[in-house]
């Protein structure tokens, strides 16, 4: 349901007939009851209306009238009533379209809507007895109601479009009780006469509607009493029951109509195509059901169909106008307004001098947007009105309407104190239209004027430049004196109260460029005091009144566009930013017509007439092109151009608007009145919060400023607004703006400003020509060739400014290339040169500014592409070139040559003293080998175009790294860096290498030669060796030592080799991973005797790659001498799972037993292996390089190699090198698998598909390759590790034997058999020939005291006799120990184990014990038991000599083997 509260000035008429004169008791009562409330209209086509209050104007009934009375007083004006005079005879109505009511029916006009007619018609009744009624009274109301029956509830055939008139009709009968008496009231009469009145006028139809009423008055005052209160209740039920009544009436009749004159005005929409169809007929009709919304306070629905008839007015006014185009006459609309004509004739009198200046003769400067200004009505319906008057026509209804939607209007009638809530919306929607209208408006009142004046043909000259002075001045005038009219429309009081708190907050906030920016800011400025217009506090248009002067435009350049603070909440009306924004925008047409006057007087405020450079002399000559928003299509209809550009100054004549006379008396006070003006347009679009618009109005300030000789602050303003155009590609704009900045700039001398500036106008001109420029160099067809010119000279003049001005600077200007260059690419392909080291690369650039730029040198730089790599190549060309606009490009050489993958990163190019640079990738990138990148750049150049490889020629120098092939682990490992010297003869050079890997210490002080030689000349710098004399096709290696802070698997270092030749210095330098990771592990079990060691030594792999083992010995000292048992181990394959062990017997050499600080116990296990993958590699590479050396391709063996050993690596599986090592046979991928086309891309083209034609044949042919038995080509490493004499004071040597018994106690075989008593001795003796710390002085004979301890299990031998003892010997003494021995199972059972230790407490006597080696009183020494019964087995046997078993199968199930008896072996005693 929508409910429409902005309708407080709806009317719709009443009319009353009171023969008695009974309506002055009532009026009062009637009137403090108005207007009506709360009426709910439900139609079927139309979703359910609510209007919250309805007035009611009450006229009574002309035919027939009561006698004559006194004027009664109402309060209608506040409650919704008329204040109308009671009747009398001669009292007429003079509103038109209201007739006086006759006895026959009054003639209905043939258009509906012309007039307007009552909705309800009230009788009043007055009759106290029923014989009365009887009598006289019946008789009159049913002749009454006779006369008004409406035609809804006539009986008789009447015609449907008395709809039309719809109305409905209402007896009431006025009660008057005699109140003063106690009778109870509504008396037995005045019942008994409402129920007659009733019974005889109201249907009987449940369905009818009651159209009889009664209400209670009195003659004279109540006094107060119990019979007042009731009469009070009574009488206000009464008026309830007929308020109720009169609403529903008149919303019955009001339905009616609306239908009629739906159905009426679809049937003449019908017959639109049909001839003689009018549309001014048609318009009347539809606008009187707009009229009729709009009388029950349905002003939305009324402005809805106004808003129809617009356009269809639109529609038809075009279609009459083409046909005036087409030749043919106007049928419709009048061919011109003469008002118009009358104003503009005129004022060409008043120029030519035939009549004099008549100021008071302005038809056009009162209620221009007014309903009542003319009979439109009666025009429109005579076909009389021409289509601009029929425009001010319907815009003044819609203005009409939307300000009561808004509740600008008080009630019909007229009251005071009228102030209701403002609705912003309405005020704002009210704006949008009126800014569409007068734009509209502005060409109709053209179009009428030369429509009207095309009949007087005038060939003088002067006389047709006076003619379309006086049309654009009469045009101008109107738009401004309509904007101004306007503007004091759509003002409400909320809006001048928000205004007024905007305005104090920004002059309290000090928004001025001196306390914004501060001191240190580059937009500080102190403007010179030049002479200029003044500056003025309220604005020239209908600003609403405010008592404090309006901030000055220096506020409103405070964080333009950045200032986003919202209105507070409490401050914030529904609307308030979207009618500041209309507001506005009327303001920006009211300064459009001020411009265009001012213009033809020779005052032109526009960028392009300030900032760009005039031509030469020697230049075509150029046409001014107008850019006013209001062309003049017409003035070729006169048979004239447009004089503008032909004078200097025109006559204001038809310019009638005092204000803009007053504006165009002077220049300076033009000028004032455009910055007021357009201060207050910003102001307003800093309420609407509209950021562009504020950044186009500051833009006109500045220009203002400019204007003026203000440079200070104009450049101050012009220094915000720039960034903001340039943002949304405002390319024109940005360009006049910075041109201003410029010249304000100069004249203040300050030159680092004036470069920057200089250098975006160049920029934006290069922006602007980027959108007709083709890549070929030629123009595209929609080049505009004045503005290609203009560019042209600009372009020249600022690049010579720019030059003079940086070469005035001290120091280098920087500037950025993507200004001024575009597609910015290198080749992908290098070029090598034939006799030296080195390359070159193409650059490629397309140079957009249209001006010639001589550089002296340009630089690239390339950066790696591949992850964890920061290193770069700087390209360079020394030779100076002169650059056109197009396409351009240079060769750049570099003599470093750092194989890899590359992106370009920069470019750098010097121009006199202004270098441009330009970044083609962003600060941070990450990007593997061979993975694809971003295809655009942030500033759209194409990055991915400059990703280039750079590989090194084949004979060219070559610096390789190594790790060093033989190790010991007891020495510094080294690196070893192998020099190839390729085609060059190389005088000097040095070798700079960098660790990469945390941790790595390189000991460059302590490189030699691994060869020998003298060929190192210095190495006193860290990380650098010099070396000299190398002549071409020579090698050195030299051999670094390195050290690790922390364990790691690899190491990574950075070379660089920078060498001398006849052509002069170059860089080779390359990235190197080395893999330090041993990749066997070795480990040892000792075993001790007697009189010798031996060692078991387990070699395995301590990676997933299997080892091909070749040699391997262990080398003696003259102390220790080894051999081996078996045969050399050569030639054997370690897996991870398969290790290869070997044992050594070491024995004392010719030295034992002499001093032992002279014995060497160290020993030296030397290795030598080859791993598997570094095998595979290395003869897959050989057989390529050997393949590739001889095709036409050896140029790029190098780069060829480097891609099959990468691809080689990754491939290269455990699974894959188990079956090589299995099968000594390697099966190589194919073409895709390695990948060559990633490689292929880079390098030249005309060679890519012969290159590519070989590679796949080489896999053809060699897809399987044989691993080959010869070591001279294969990377044999070796380790050599030390191995120390197991150390051990005392070797002990035990044996237990078995004594045998006396014959004549043991059976026949002598067998041990369980629970025997088996005698056995112990044998002891040691030897402290392994303890190779023994003082010299030793000589063997001291005592030393152990103590041994035999054990075995319980369930396998128990142990008698000395199990456990202590004893001292000498060394190589022998000692016996008897033992007893029981078997306790039978079986083979192991010897019972024995531990033998030394006892401390007894040591601590002997000398040893007392020596430092041993740690003075508290050592132990340390003994190991050679136990020469370890893993030897006793047969033993149960103690049986025979047992009887029985075999009975016949005994059923308790049959099978029984033992019968058994006989014991006979023991012997001990």
């Amino acid at each position: 349901m929508e409910v429409l509260s902005n309708s407080s000035s709806s009317k719709v008429k009443v009319e009353y007939t009171d023969p008695t004169g009974i309506y002055a008791l009532v009026a009062s009562d009637l009137n403090s009851r108005l207007p009506l409330r709360n009426l709910h209209w439900n139609s079927s086509s139309r979703p359910l209306r609510s209007i919250d209050s309805l007035y009611v104007e009450l006229v009574p009934d002309e035919n027939n009238v009561s006698p004559p009375q006194s004027r009664v007083p109402s309060s209608a004006g506040l409650t919704g009533a008329q204040d109308v005079p009671l009747p009398t005879r001669k009292s007429t109505d003079n509103r038109r379209g209201s007739e006086p009511f006759v006895s026959k029916k009054e003639r209905r006009h043939q258009i509906p809507g012309l007039r307007q007619t009552p909705y309800v018609k009230i009788y009043f009744l007055r009759c106290d007895d029923s014989e009365t009624y009887k009598t006289s009274s019946r008789r009159l109301l049913r002749e009454w109601v006779k006369a008004h029956t409406p035609p809804s509830q006539s009986s008789t055939s009447v015609n449907n479009q008395e709809n039309h008139d719809a109305f409905e009709y209402l007896i009431v009968h006025v009660a008057l009780p005699d109140v003063q008496s106690n009778a109870v009231w509504p008396s037995r009469n005045s019942l008994n006469i409402l129920d007659k009145v009733r019974a005889d006028f109201n249907s009987s139809s449940k369905a009818s509607v009651d159209r009889v009423a009664q209400i209670l008055a009195s003659r004279s005052p109540i006094s107060s009493g119990p019979a007042r209160d009731q009469f009070l209740r009574e009488s206000n039920r009464a008026w309830e029951d007929l308020l109720s009544k009169v609403r529903g009436l008149i919303l019955s009749s009001f339905d009616l109509r609306v239908r009629q004159y739906e159905e009426d005005i679809k049937a003449k929409s019908a017959q639109r195509n049909l001839p003689g169809w009018n549309f001014c007929t048609f318009f009347v009709l539809k606008e009187g059901l707009a009229r009729g919304f709009e009388s029950v306070g349905l002003v939305e629905d009324a402005l809805i169909s106004y808003d129809e008839l617009s356009m269809e007015l639109y529609t038809t006014v075009e279609e009459e106008r083409r046909k005036i185009r087409a030749g043919d006459e106007a049928t419709l609309f009048r061919g011109y307004t003469p008002e118009l004509l009358a104003e503009a004739e005129a004022a060409i009198d008043d120029a030519q001098g035939a009549l004099p200046d008549q100021p008071g003769r302005n038809v056009l400067d009162i209620s221009l947007l007014s309903a009542e200004r003319k009979p439109y009505r009666e025009l429109i319906l005579a076909n009389d009105i021409s289509a601009f008057d029929f425009e001010c026509y319907v815009f003044a209804r819609q203005s009409a309407l939307l300000s009561r939607i808004a509740r600008l209007l008080p009630p019909a009638g007229g009251t005071t104190g009228f102030l209701e809530q403002e609705d912003m919306m309405a005020f704002a929607e009210k704006g949008r239209r009126a800014v569409r209208f007068i734009t509209s408006a502005g060409n109709s009142i053209r179009e009428d004027l030369h429509s009207s004046m095309k009949c007087q043909r005038v060939t003088d000259e002067a006389t047709l430049t006076l003619r379309f002075d006086v049309i654009e001045n009469i045009v101008a005038s109107w738009t401004f004196s309509s904007c101004q009219q306007l503007l004091s429309e759509i003002a409400p009081v909320q809006f001048t109260h928000q205004l007024q708190l905007m305005s104090q907050d920004l002059l309290a906030a000090g928004t001025s460029f001196e306390q914004d920016t501060g001191k240190q800011s580059m937009l500080k400025t102190t403007p010179d005091p030049l002479p200029g217009p003044p500056k003025r506090s309220t604005s020239l248009l209908g600003r609403p009144p405010s008592t404090t002067a309006s901030p000055s435009y220096d506020s409103f350049t405070e964080d333009i566009g950045h200032s986003k603070k919202p209105l507070p909440q409490n401050e914030a009306f529904s609307g308030l930013h979207m009618l500041a924004a209309q507001r506005a925008e009327l303001l920006v047409i009211a300064r459009r017509s001020l411009c265009s006057l001012g213009r033809r007087q020779g005052w032109n405020i526009s960028w392009p007439g300030i900032t760009r450079p005039l031509p030469d002399q020697n230049s075509e000559d150029m046409d001014e092109v107008s850019l006013d928003d209001n062309p003049n299509p017409q003035a070729n209809k006169l048979g004239i151009d447009d004089p503008i550009s032909n004078r200097q100054i025109s006559t204001i004549r038809g310019v009638r608007n005092k204000t803009l006379k007053t504006a165009l008396s002077s220049r300076d006070r033009f000028i004032s009145a455009y910055e007021d003006i357009t201060a207050e347009a910003c102001e307003l679009y800093k309420l609407s919060e509209d950021h562009r618009s504020i950044e186009a109005m500051t833009a006109d300030l500045a220009l203002v400023r400019y204007e003026v000789e203000d440079y200070g602050t104009a450049v101050a303003i012009l220094y915000q607004l720039a960034p903001f155009y340039a943002q949304n590609d405002w390319t024109d704009l940005e360009t006049y703006i910075l041109e201003a900045c410029a010249q304000c700039l100069q004249k203040l001398d300050r030159r680092d400003e004036y470069i920057k500036v200089i250098m975006k106008i160049l920029a934006s001109i290069v922006r602007r020509s980027s959108h007709g420029f083709s890549p070929t160099g030629s123009e595209t067809p929609f080049w505009n060739r004045a503005v290609q010119a203009g560019d042209n000279i600009s372009a020249k003049k600022y690049l010579n400014d720019l030059l003079t001005a940086a070469e005035k600077e001290g120091g280098p200007v920087l500037a950025s290339m993507k200004d001024y260059f575009a597609d910015i690419r290198l080749d992908p392909g290098i070029r090598h040169f034939e006799v030296k080291d080195g390359f070159e690369v193409s650059l490629s650039l397309q140079y957009m500014l249209p001006a010639p730029l001589r550089v002296q040198t340009i630089k690239a730089r390339l950066v790696s592409a591949i992850d964890g790599q920061s290193r770069d190549i700087w390209l360079s060309r020394n030779e100076p070139m002169e650059i056109k606009i197009g396409k351009t490009a240079a060769f750049l050489v570099s003599n470093t040559m750092i194989p890899g993958w590359y992106l370009l990163e920069s470019v750098t190019m010097k121009v006199d003293n202004i270098i441009f640079t330009h970044k083609l990738l962003p600060a941070e990138h990450n990007n593997l080998l061979g993975s694809p990148r971003v295809s655009t750049s942030s500033d759209g150049i194409d990055a991915f175009g400059s990703r280039i490889l750079v590989w090194p020629r084949y004979r060219s120098l070559e610096t390789r790294v190594s790790l060093y092939s033989d190790v010991h682990l007891e020495e510094t490992r080294s690196i070893t860096c192998e020099i190839l010297s390729g085609r060059n003869n190389i005088s000097s050079g040095q070798l700079l290498i960098r660790a990469a890997s945390a941790g790595l210490r390189l000991h460059t002080a302590s490189a030699e030669l691994s060869g020998g030689g003298s060929m190192i000349s210095d190495q006193s710098q860290p990380g650098v060796v010099c070396f000299r004399q190398l002549s071409e096709h020579s090698v050195i290696k030299i051999k670094i030592p390195y050290r690790l802070d922390s364990e790691v698997k690899e190491i990574s270092l950075k070379t660089e080799t920078t060498y001398t030749t006849s052509d002069g210095c170059f860089v080779y330098g390359d990235y190197h991973a080395l893999p330090v990771l041993l990749p066997l592990g070795v480990n040892v079990h000792d075993i001790f005797k007697h009189h010798a060691l031996f060692s078991k030594f387990s070699i395995s792999t301590s990676t997933p790659a299997p080892l091909r083992l070749l040699n391997c010995h262990l080398e003696g000292t003259k102390d220790f001498v080894t051999s081996s048992p078996g045969k050399p181990a050569t030639n054997l394959s370690i897996f991870a799972k398969q290790p290869v062990s070997m044992v050594y017997r070491i024995t004392r050499g010719e030295r034992a037993g002499q001093n032992m600080d002279l014995i060497q116990s160290r020993l030296s296990m030397v290795i030598r292996f080859v791993c598997l993958d570094e095998e595979v590699l290395a003869t897959v590479t050989d057989a390529f390089e050997s393949s590739v050396k001889k095709s036409a391709f050896a140029q790029f063996s190098r780069v060829l190699l480097h891609m099959l050993s990468t691809a080689l690596r990754a491939q290269l599986s455990h699974q894959d090198l188990d079956r090589v090592g299995l099968l000594r046979e390697f099966t190589i991928g194919t073409f895709d698998e390695v990948h060559w086309r990633q490689i292929l891309v880079a390098l030249p083209q005309k060679k890519r598909q012969e290159l590519a034609s070989w590679l796949l044949e080489w896999h053809k042919n060699h897809s399987v390759i044989q691993l080959p038995g010869n070591l001279n080509t294969l990377p044999v490493r070796s380790i050599t590790i030390p191995v120390d004499v197991p150390q051990t004071q005392i070797v002990h040597t035990a044996r237990l034997r078995f004594l045998p018994p006396p014959s004549k106690e043991r059976n026949q075989d002598n067998a041990i058999a369980v629970g025997d008593v088996v005698p056995a001795e112990l044998i002891l003796k040691y030897t402290r020939k392994w303890d190779t710390q023994r003082p010299g002085s030793d000589d063997g004979r001291d005592m030393t005291e152990f103590s041994y301890e035999l054990d075995a299990s319980s369930d396998t031998w128990l142990l008698g006799g000395r199990r456990r003892a202590q004893f001292v010997a000498k060394e190589h003494e022998v000692l016996t120990f008897p033992i007893l021995l029981i078997p306790q199972r039978p079986g083979h059972l192991m010897y019972p184990s024995i531990d033998i230790k030394h006892v401390e407490e007894d040591a601590v006597n002997t000398p040893i014990a007392r020596s430092p080696q041993f740690g003075g009183l508290d050592a132990r020494l340390s003994c190991e038991v050679e136990y020469r019964n370890h893993g030897e087995s006793v047969l033993v046997v149960p103690n049986l000599s025979s047992t009887t078993v029985s075999l009975d199968g016949e005994a059923g199930n308790r049959g099978g083997a029984w033992l019968v008896g058994a006989q014991s072996r006979q023991h012997v005693a001990s």
